[in-house]
């Protein structure tokens, strides 16, 4: 046995090794890291909650209407549901700004 035949051998060992790892890691399911994600644009904030362990919420808040509503993936229909929604203007000294109308 020569040094090429020992380099190609040690060579090829570690090319499966690898690739059985590529194989294991790239297997693995890995969860949805979105939890606590905010997104602001104009008047409009999205943000996402985790409701329990297997529901997550996105909330959309209209901030010129005051206004928030939440929506949840239905998974055995495939959709995306109203949860609720819910008026600013309930909580005391929370009030609609000047000049806003009613939805």
């Amino acid at each position: 046995m020569d040094r090429n035949t020992y380099a190609i051998g040690i060579l090829s060992v570690t090319a499966v090794v690898l690739l059985v790892g590529i194989a294991v890691v790239g297997s693995m399911p890995r969860p949805a890291l979105a939890t606590g994600q905010m997104d602001r644009g104009g008047d409009y904030i999205m943000v996402t909650n985790q409701f329990n362990t297997g529901t997550e919420l996105v909330f959309v808040i209209d901030a010129a209407m005051n206004r928030m509503a939440a929506y949840g993936y239905d998974i055995n229909q495939k959709v995306i549901r109203p949860w609720d929604s819910f008026d600013f203007a309930r909580i005391p000294g929370m009030g609609r700004p000047p000049g806003a109308g009613r939805p």
